[in-house]
């Protein structure tokens, strides 16, 4: 909750900021009018719907239990467009505003602006480990498999790639069973190839890897990046814990960097996990389960 506190904060400020400002267009625009020396009053208050509507989904954001960073960054991109939006109007249609319309028009693009950057940067920083250069992402999916059955499918490293789509080939090299020294290169659909080097394997619970990053074509924007597996019993069945630990190849590419690799991470490994609980259970298993309630995988809340 610590490392989200300035994430949320932007959010909220954001959303308070945009509901006000919403609420003037929408409920006021003749006045909001008489300010831009405009009249326009069913575009002003369309456009006060929107950040309305923005408004919502920034504190939404602001009070789950877990912040998706990666939603942070659209809003930023919003915030963005903006900008964007407004120094081409002004650039462009010149004549139709005085110069204190001007004023106006460039000083809440300014304050936009600065809850784009403040957003972006706390989200950076809510995936920041300590003070130091490395970034985090940790997700937990939560499965009704029991845990020593489907460590069976999460321990063998070699195969990954029949869990996850984006992958066309993984193999641990020179035929080695997983454990540490074991080398596991993977390639994806788009030629990408990178090798992950096991530096702990705790049998039945855990392994961990570190990504041969110094390698030619290394295909992630990273110095170093580690990463692992873990397997816990849980009342429901078992936890999977999936974690990443990096450090950017620029500091200043760590507040798009971990959000996107937050939204990938988020939206995929669920189904992945999914496929290793229905791998590791098989067809009986599967049916028996069908009979007494539905496989499932589903992403917890909390950070890890």
């Amino acid at each position: 909750m610590k490392a989200t506190l300035p994430l949320r904060c932007a959010l909220a400020s954001n959303a308070a900021f945009s509901l006000t400002c919403g609420l003037l267009m929408l409920f006021r625009p003749a006045q909001v009018g008489d300010w831009l020396g405009q009249d326009a009053r069913f575009m002003l208050q369309a456009i006060g719907l929107g950040l309305v509507v923005f408004a919502g989904e920034l504190l939404y954001q602001a009070t789950r239990q877990r912040v998706a960073t990666w939603r942070a960054l659209l809003a930023s991109a919003a915030d963005a467009s903006w900008v964007i939006a407004s120094v081409v109007l002004l650039l462009t249609l010149p004549q139709l505003f005085s110069p204190l319309d001007q004023a106006l028009v460039l000083t809440v693009a300014a304050v936009v602006l600065a809850f784009g950057a403040w957003q972006l940067w706390a989200a950076g920083r809510a995936h920041r480990i300590g003070e130091g250069s490395e970034y985090r992402h940790c997700i937990v999916v939560e499965t009704n498999v029991p845990a020593e059955k489907l460590w069976r499918v999460v321990g063998n490293m070699g195969d990954i790639q029949h869990y996850m789509p984006s992958l066309k080939r993984s193999v641990v090299l020179d035929g080695n069973a997983p454990g540490v020294g074991a080398v596991r290169t993977c390639e994806d659909h788009s030629g990408k190839k990178w090798s992950e080097e096991c530096t702990a394997f705790n049998p039945g619970h855990s392994f961990a890897v570190r990504f041969v990053s110094e390698a030619p074509n290394f295909p992630f924007p990273a110095k170093t990046m580690r990463g692992g597996w873990q397997v816990a019993a849980s009342d429901s069945g078992s936890q999977v814990m999936v974690w990443w630990e990096l450090t950017p190849t620029s500091k200043l590419l760590a507040p798009v960097i971990l959000p996107l690799l937050a939204f990938q991470a988020d939206r995929d490994f669920p189904q992945i996990v999914r496929r290793m609980a229905t791998a590791a259970i098989g067809k009986n298993g599967e049916a028996q389960m069908h009979s007494n309630g539905r496989l499932f995988a589903r992403l917890l809340p909390g950070l890890c």
